[in-house]
């Protein structure tokens, strides 16, 4: 057990904590069931902040990488559904925040002209950096995630018993939620982690995955069940 536990870092617990326990509790203190209903401002601001940290990780390089180490494959490959990632959740941020057109666009100007600020006075990062900045990143996505996938279905599918006539049906939304869940996670947490540091092997990210599969099963109907 204890060798499955170093497989995981402390990016994957924040991450399996916030989507079982921080996401099922601001989608009810903002009254809201989907990542792109507006009237969400913790998320919005959240979002920007994530989106501002990850796109600094991905135009910045890597101080402490030895000079022979060039970007392998996959940290390449990774860059491109990260730019997909951080339009979707730059998209759910304005949302959140119910922002105009132009004041949505400002905010991108801003945050861009900032971010070209860093890369010329300071072009490159320790590790450690570049991983606290894309960790915020990979919790709003992890919300952004449970809170989709509540509201396609209602959460109730896994908040209370289950008879025998409904095991099909539960066996083909647990299906559907892990194979979307494995295109999310590689895109939305997988991509970014990989820009900010290429580590671990296929059977480690394989157990990160899973982790974070069961957090968001917990994360779906606890409060439900508790009659929060």
């Amino acid at each position: 057990m204890q060798r499955f536990a170093s497989w995981a870092r402390v990016e994957d617990w924040a991450l399996v904590a916030w989507v079982a326990l921080a996401t099922p509790l601001l989608a009810r203190a903002q009254n809201t069931t989907g990542p792109f209903d507006p009237g969400r401002p913790v998320d919005g601001v959240l979002g920007i902040v994530a989106v501002i940290g990850a796109f600094a990780c991905l135009v910045t390089t890597s101080s402490d990488r030895r000079a022979e180490d060039a970007p392998g494959i996959l940290e390449r490959a990774s860059a491109g559904p990260l730019v997909g990632g951080l339009l979707l959740v730059t998209i759910s941020a304005f949302a959140g925040l119910s922002l105009p057109d132009l004041a949505a666009k400002s905010v991108v100007v801003v945050a861009f002209i900032g971010i070209v600020v860093v890369r010329i006075r300071w072009p490159k990062l320790p590790t450690a950096v570049r991983r606290a900045l894309v960790t915020p990143f990979t919790l709003v996505s992890g919300n952004l995630f449970g809170t989709l996938i509540h509201q396609l279905t209602g959460g109730g599918a896994f908040s209370g018993p289950v008879d025998a006539t409904e095991l099909g049906g539960l066996a083909t939304v647990l299906g559907f939620l892990v194979l979307f869940a494995a295109v999310f996670y590689a895109m939305l947490v997988y991509a970014p982690r990989q820009v900010a540091e290429p580590e671990g092997s296929p059977l480690t990210w394989i157990w990160r995955f899973a982790l974070f599969v069961g957090g968001t099963l917990v994360g779906l109907g606890w409060l439900d069940i508790l009659g929060g």
